[in-house]
């Protein structure tokens, strides 16, 4: 090919992403085949622009991400292993932070003059070893980015209430993270290639479970003189209100109900999480935090709310629950799931649902509902499912502890009518599955004269939940009503005002509610002059030595957590899991593989 052809044939594209889609532009470009050449930056004052340049056949795509200087730049040593060079460098000529780096030289790596022994281009005494540094595969795969691999060596070293303080930098929940988190750190775990990943939620727990109070002796920073407010007390709405309190500013938290929870307090059994110590864990928060809690305040009106406020932060739930859309379900007898959880676990009530109770859904509320139900009494507990249990969204394991308490499920049926009499007369119809929907689940499809009734004592109704924005908070919302924000800032429509959690990305787990509560704490917290919350770290000080064996780590058997005999659970409340010992903390803990360090 001459000079003249390849000219002819190649151009440049350049694209210009902010920092919140640069990483969807990367995945894209991974995709396409594109091969990282450098990094450069250019210096604007107040603001950095980076640009990314990459070989795509023989195209040149040029990724221009503008970011004020301040804000530390994400590293994308995960996509491209040797951009981890390039990152430093810009550290090193530029004075700025990029943060996440594989392997972070601490602005070292073109340090001649005055150089010690980590520097990577002239070591003062001897040859300096070459370090490398990593989150962590499970650390990546958690949303709130935890830093797993640390409170995991802790725990194995001893110190388990250190692990507790590590887990409460990025996610304050720990006790209860440590019991409901859906927990994909363990999917991201090494070891789940022998499918018995570190059972990283229980030793989380293991943290929790080793305080004698969850209340710390916390330092807060200054007094700003600034007043936020936060109106909803779920985790995200404590979340942020703790960090913000640690930050200094003065900050009020708006609950409508009596207590705080959100959720996590109606929604979560209390056989899966205390609500004793649900209470306990959220005001040890608001008191490191220094916030003051208002119970029974609705708040109206976010506008009126701003004029007495710096910034606002809105963190509502998800409160009002889908409609199966058949006739009768209005009848005596059918309730929502909402109202079945309410009574148990917020009013300690006993409903009388009857021996024969059927549950329509599919997802972890479900579950939840069914497994209250055999508590109350029911003999015959049927959970009916559109679809098939491989696109069930409840977690494998609550179907599996349902299962293990008789619960039993019909899968591809559908109900069609409820009817009246002596008792409640079900109209199901069985599906088959077509072509996919939009969330990529197959679609489920009627099968003709397939109807059949059974008839039940209660019928629960447990398919999802939506979110009603109040008209008066006056911000915009999405056609599917819930909150629009700038997800780099958390802003809404309104100034000073930010939004997270459910209210915004529909119901979703603890761990991204407080990730939104976290987030919404840095921005609020530059937006009033402040240098807002650090970004993950990779610890470059502390040194931790490869498992000498990894392969007879491998093969250590996962330490199982005793749980309750299932014919004792169904008796009662009580905790089903019962967490680890010492001893079998220890030995969980010393089977990670200490990935994040030297792979």
């Amino acid at each position: 090919m001459t000079t003249q052809q390849f000219e002819t044939k190649t151009k440049t594209e350049n694209i210009a992403a902010g920092k919140s889609e640069m990483f969807n532009r990367l995945n894209e470009l991974k995709a396409q085949g594109a091969r990282l050449i450098t990094i450069t930056a250019l210096d604007h004052g107040k603001e950095m622009e980076y640009v990314y340049n990459f070989a795509r056949d023989l195209d040149v795509v040029n990724l221009r991400v503008k970011t004020p200087r301040k804000e530390p730049m994400p590293s994308i040593s995960s996509l491209y292993p040797s951009a981890f060079l390039f990152e430093n460098e810009l550290q090193d000529l530029f004075k700025i932070q990029v943060s996440g780096i594989s392997v972070d030289f601490g602005g070292k790596l073109l340090t001649i003059e005055g150089a010690d022994d980590t520097t990577l281009v002239k070591p003062a005494v001897g040859p300096a070893p070459f370090i490398k540094r990593f989150y962590g595969r499970c650390r990546e795969a958690c949303p709130g980015s935890v830093n797993a691999p640390k409170y995991i060596r802790q725990i194995a070293e001893g110190n388990p209430q250190g692990g507790y303080d590590t887990c409460a930098e990025r996610a304050p929940l720990p006790a209860i993270l440590g019991r409901v988190c859906f927990a994909p750190c363990q999917d991201g775990c090494r070891q789940e290639i022998n499918d018995e990943p570190i059972q990283i939620r229980i030793l989380k727990r293991c943290t929790a479970d080793s305080m004698p109070s969850l209340r710390r002796k916390m330092k807060r920073a200054k007094p700003t003189g600034k007043k936020v407010a936060v109106v909803g007390g779920g985790p995200a709405g404590v979340g942020c209100a703790y960090f913000l309190g640690l930050l200094g500013h003065e900050v009020t938290l708006f609950e409508k109900g009596d207590r705080c929870g959100g959720a996590m307090l109606w929604g979560i059994p209390k056989y899966r999480l205390p609500k004793d110590l649900l209470e306990d864990e959220l005001q040890a928060r608001l008191e490191e935090g220094g916030v003051t809690l208002k119970t029974k305040k609705d708040v109206k009106n976010l506008k009126t709310l701003k004029k007495e406020h710096d910034a606002v932060f809105v963190a509502i739930g998800a409160l009002d629950s889908y409609k199966l859309g058949v006739d009768g379900e209005d009848n005596k007898g059918v309730m929502d799931f909402r109202e079945l959880l309410s009574l148990v676990n917020v009013h300690d009530k006993t409903p009388s649902i009857g021996d024969r109770v059927a549950i329509i859904g599919g997802g972890n509320s479900s579950i939840d509902a069914a497994r209250v139900s055999k508590r109350l009494g029911a003999g015959n507990v049927v959970m009916y499912y559109r679809r098939t249990e491989k696109e069930m969204p409840a977690s494998p394991h609550e179907i599996h502890g349902a299962l293990q308490e008789g619960v039993n499920f019909e899968y591809l049926t559908a109900p069609v009518k409820i009817e009246r009499g002596k008792s409640l007369k079900l109209t199901l119809q069985q599906m088959e599955l077509g072509a996919p929907d939009d969330s990529g689940r197959r679609r489920p499809v009627p099968i003709k004269g397939s109807e059949y009734t059974v008839e039940v004592d209660t019928i629960v109704k447990a398919i999802g939940q939506s979110v009603i924005v109040p008209a008066d908070f006056g911000v915009d919302v999405n056609r599917q009503g819930r909150i629009v924000i700038d997800e780099e800032t958390m802003q809404t429509s309104l100034p000073g005002v930010y939004a997270g959690g459910d209210g915004v990305f529909g119901p979703s787990s603890v761990i991204e509610a407080l990730r939104d509560g976290r987030k919404a704490a840095h921005s609020i917290d530059v937006s009033l002059g402040g240098r807002g919350l650090p970004p993950p770290d990779l610890e470059m000080e502390d040194f931790v030595g490869r498992p000498p064996n990894i392969e007879e780590i491998r093969f250590q058997e996962m330490v199982s957590c005793r749980e309750l005999d299932a014919e004792e659970r169904v008796k009662g409340f009580g905790e089903v899991e019962l967490g680890y010992d010492e001893d079998e903390a220890l030995r969980e803990a010393r089977r990670c593989w200490k990935c994040d360090w030297n792979e």
